[in-house]
């Protein structure tokens, strides 16, 4: 897993005459839990009160914590609430602190967490920036940021319990097959990952074998821009990937939505969603947006050799509409209107669309059975829900 940099930080007890007390349960935890190993953690996941940082209600990163864990444990969860853990551990997005209060608290499971103000955003101004850690497998997220309101904190509170499940029940194992993919990096010594699972370290990796289908691989190495790249394996074929990292100075964010979208840092374009973008360290403005859609914005402080990661899910501004990659060539006509922003609001019921691509025009009926969001297939015209 990722080192982390060494940062100033806050101290980890109010006065340094309290220290000795705390600091001597920590470590009796510590050894017990050494002693326990991971028998006692089992499945528990340990989520401390997260801190408020400057310009936040001093109250809020309590609530969210609150809220957070109660969400796991209506979710079957085993939760324990971390109380020996102090702000400066609780809050420090560092990988090995978090480890620590997974030790301290006998869990497999461990949170960090911080919620930030962000001046100038209406509607949300304050973010919530997670790191979760898997003790027993060494695997980390990267750090997700989520927008935040005190009228939406019930609603933010179940998508990070989403995210920490998804986390959780991610599969330790990728099925074995005839398909075989070998990784090899420039530098080497590179984290690769299938489809999120750590599969090893490039220049000692073996070829993988795998199932035929499609995969997503990513390569991570501190100081590099990660990679992100989706491969298709076949029966019985071995598909070689040479991966050349790029150096980068400060860290990166990774942005992905539902449905695709345009992306901007600090107010200048950078890119179609999903997309990684690299900053130096400090507060980042990132705004996604798509024309039909209501614009989302996070404030994302990067740290140096830390990949963030934003995953917007856009809310409509129709009931019922049809969606089609931004950058699709040729032209989509639907309900006889010329579409030309990559959208078009529908009506329950049959629709007409026509796509004209290479002079070529085909047209089709198809049935939008409810309200809600559709994907278009340009290449079949079939629709299908969109779902995040």
């Amino acid at each position: 897993m990722r080192g982390a940099m060494a940062t100033a930080r806050a101290p980890l007890g109010a006065h340094e005459c309290d220290r000795g007390a705390p600091m001597l349960r920590r470590a009796v935890m510590v050894l017990v839990a050494l002693l326990l190993g991971t028998a006692w953690a089992a499945d528990r996941v340990a989520v401390p009160d997260f801190p408020a940082r400057a310009g936040v209600p001093s109250d809020l990163g309590e609530r969210f914590s609150e809220a957070l864990r109660s969400e796991l444990n209506d979710a079957g969860v085993s939760v324990v609430a971390a109380p020996l853990i102090t702000p400066g551990i609780a809050g420090s997005l560092e990988v090995e602190f978090v480890r620590l209060i997974a030790e301290l608290e006998g869990a497999r499971y461990a949170l960090s967490g911080e919620v930030v103000a962000r001046p100038g955003v209406p509607g949300a101004p304050f973010a919530v920036n997670v790191l979760i850690v898997d003790s027993v497998q060494g695997r980390s997220s990267d750090v997700l940021s989520q927008s935040l309101a005190i009228a939406t904190l019930p609603r933010v509170a179940a998508e990070v319990a989403a995210l920490v499940l998804r986390f959780v029940d991610a599969a330790p194992e990728l099925p074995g097959g005839d398909a075989a993919l070998f990784v090899s990096t420039e530098p080497r010594a590179a984290e690769v990952r299938i489809d999120g699972v750590p599969v090893g370290v490039s220049g000692v990796l073996d070829v993988i074998s795998l199932q035929p289908g499609r995969y997503e691989l990513e390569v991570r190495l501190d100081g590099y821009l990660p990679e992100v790249r989706t491969v298709d394996l076949r029966s019985r074929d071995t598909r070689f990937v040479h991966v050349v990292l790029t150096a980068v100075s400060g860290g990166s964010i990774r942005v992905t939505s539902v449905p695709d979208a345009l992306v901007y840092l600090d107010g200048a374009y950078a890119g179609s969603s999903p997309v990684t973008l690299t900053s130096l360290p400090g507060d980042r403005a990132v705004r996604v947006e798509r024309p039909g859609f209501e614009s989302v914005s996070f404030s994302v402080g990067v740290r140096n050799f830390r990949v963030h990661r934003i995953d917007a899910v856009l809310v409509p501004l129709s009931p019922t509409m049809l969606v089609w990659p931004l950058d699709a060539p040729g032209s989509v006509v639907v309900g006889g209107v010329l579409q030309r922003h990559g959208y078009a609001p529908v009506e329950v019921g049959l629709v007409s669309i026509e796509r004209i691509r290479d002079g070529a025009v085909r047209r089709v009926l198809r049935a939008v059975p409810e309200r809600g969001l559709y994907r278009l297939d340009l290449d079949t015209l079939e629709i299908a829900p969109l779902v995040p």
